[in-house]
């Protein structure tokens, strides 16, 4: 693993809004994918392409109705070469039962600093300081969903929102109640997949307690951090078998 702090690396940013991939939460969920493999694997194979490539994608987490119901929806920002834009956009596309689109333009400000390729690799925040890439090729990330597939982790859902239903609407009023409560579902707390990283649970605490970058740590039994690449399995099973 290659650690860097965020000083050694050149971000990639606009000040105006950044075009976007939209990608409906529940759907990617239902079909048993990730949002974080899937960019990961699109960004590696860019990256492994053309090692003077720079890029940053932001995520942005809201409410939507851009499919036609009401619903969760991760917007990606995409701040560099629009041939990454379009490759996300593809990645998404062919994976079945995925809603996904190109989408509206949103500023950066408004998210998190999710990804990041230079060098030829592609990185992830660890802390508020530190960025790491595990230097993993395109033929590793397609092992891995390979033996995903085959060893399938069970969706934690909210038992909460399986009871969530949403009428069609008759008229602006009601169009507006809708996306109000579909506000509310996105702000609720979901159980974290097993799959998702440590850093990125840390980053979404923050982000909705507001609290500053790095002040949050997820800990074992012997309260000790675990590290940002860990998995949220590993820190569930040593718990568990405390």
């Amino acid at each position: 693993m290659i650690r860097k702090s965020v000083s050694e690396l050149a971000f990639v940013n606009s000040g105006s809004p950044l075009p976007t991939v939209e990608v409906n939460s529940d759907s990617i969920e239902s079909a048993g994918f990730s949002i974080h493999h899937t960019v990961m694997q699109v960004l590696t194979r860019l990256a492994e392409q053309d090692a003077s490539l720079r890029a940053t994608i932001y995520l942005y987490a809201s409410a939507s109705i851009n499919f036609r119901e009401p619903g969760l929806s991760e917007f990606l920002l995409v701040a560099g070469p629009r041939k990454v834009l379009l490759a996300l956009g593809a990645g998404f596309e062919r994976l079945p039962a995925v809603k996904s689109r190109f989408s509206d333009y949103v500023s950066s400000a408004s998210a998190l600093r999710a990804f990041h390729v230079e060098g030829g690799l592609v990185w992830e925040q660890e802390d508020a300081d530190t960025w790491y890439s595990n230097g993993q090729s395109l033929a590793d990330l397609t092992e891995e969903a390979e033996e995903a597939e085959d060893n399938p982790q069970p969706l934690e859902e909210d038992e909460e929102d399986e009871d969530w239903e949403v009428e069609e609407p008759e008229d602006e009023q009601d169009a507006d109640q809708i996306v109000v409560a579909a506000e509310r579902r996105a702000a609720r707390y979901r159980a974290a997949r097993s799959d998702a990283k440590v850093s990125s649970i840390r980053a979404a605490i923050e982000e909705v307690f507001g609290l500053p970058a790095g002040s949050v740590a997820l800990c074992g039994p012997d309260r000790r951090a675990l590290r940002g690449d860990a998995r949220i399995r590993t820190l569930r099973k040593r718990w568990e078998e405390s």
